[in-house]
Order: C-alpha cells, then sequence, then structure tokens
C-alpha cells in the first residue's frame, strides 16, 4: 500500500490533519471545487459545488506541525499560527475497493500571511479555487454535501459550529 494509508492491508487506515484558518474577518479559508471539476476528483456524477477545509495527511516521523504547515502552504499558499485543537472527524471511505478507515485532526488557525503562487498546482487540492466563506456560509453546505455523499469524514460542519463558539 502507499505510505498516505498508514496500517496494513487487514486495517487500513488514513490519518491527517486539519486546518480551520481565520482572518482578521473572521471568514474562514477553504476550497471550493466547482461542479463542473468534481468529475475528476468524485466518481459521482449530478453534484453540487463542493466546499472542504485544508486536510494534510500526516507523513510518517512528521509531527502534527509539520504536516499542517506543508498542508497549508500546497494546499493554500498559507502561513498561519496554531491556536487550539478543535476537534476531530472518524469515518471511512472505499478506495480501489479497499474500506480505508479515515481520521482528521482538527485546528484553528489564524491567518499570517497568503501567496496563492505559492501554492503545489501539481496536487489536486492545489488546483481548486480558495476561497474565504464565514461559517453561517460554510455550515448548511456542508451538512448537504455529506449528506449526498452519505460521508461522514467530509461533514466538517461540526467543527465549524465549534469554532464558531471560540471565535
Amino acid at each position: 500500500m502507499k505510505n498516505h494509508f498508514q496500517g496494513n492491508f487487514v486495517h487500513p487506515q488514513h490519518v491527517s490533519v486539519g486546518a480551520v484558518v481565520v482572518n482578521e474577518k473572521k471568514e474562514i479559508c477553504c476550497h471550493h471545487l466547482y461542479a463542473k471539476d468534481i468529475k475528476g476528483y468524485w466518481k459521482e456524477e449530478g453534484l453540487d459545488d463542493f466546499y472542504l477545509l485544508m486536510r494534510e495527511t500526516i507523513q510518517p516521523n512528521d509531527s502534527l506541525e509539520t504536516s499542517l504547515n506543508r498542508g497549508l502552504q500546497k494546499e493554500f499558499g498559507i502561513t498561519a499560527t496554531l491556536r487550539d485543537y478543535v476537534g476531530s472527524i472518524q469515518g471511512s471511505f472505499t478506495h480501489k475497493d479497499v474500506p480505508i478507515q479515515k481520521t482528521t485532526l482538527y485546528f484553528l488557525c489564524d491567518l499570517v500571511q497568503q501567496d496563492l503562487s505559492l501554492r503545489d498546482t501539481s496536487d489536486v487540492e492545489g488546483q481548486t479555487q480558495v476561497e474565504w466563506q464565514t461559517a453561517d456560509f460554510l455550515i448548511p453546505r456542508m451538512k448537504a454535501q455529506a449528506e449526498k455523499f452519505g460521508r461522514t469524514d467530509i461533514d466538517e460542519s461540526f467543527i465549524l459550529e465549534r469554532v464558531q463558539k471560540i471565535l
């Protein structure tokens, strides 16, 4: 198995770190995948636009902070300061007919600076539209898209609900 799935063939698992990056307006940085582009990213047809927070695979021997900073740079061109742990999401999905258990640990971060030219466009997440949206905008959309997919690992709404209480 590739190194982005930790574990083994009997019990494959994927561990990621996620970021809720907040700017001075209390907007949250997110990926916006347009429906026309999702076909190359997801197999399902007839999808609406899709929103995700930054999620980066934790590589062997990486600290959480190293993985977090790598993901922020690659996906959003962002440098941020880590503020607090805000929760995790556990779920499962199937990859090449293998059920994968996925855990993502989320951290609240404050934006320091952003330079979109630093994104890694060779990676799928580096090709998305980066947007700053309010939690009130993202929460209902994330709930709806998770319902449509039937995947709990992509419903990041409750993480954003926790962040709203902190902000």
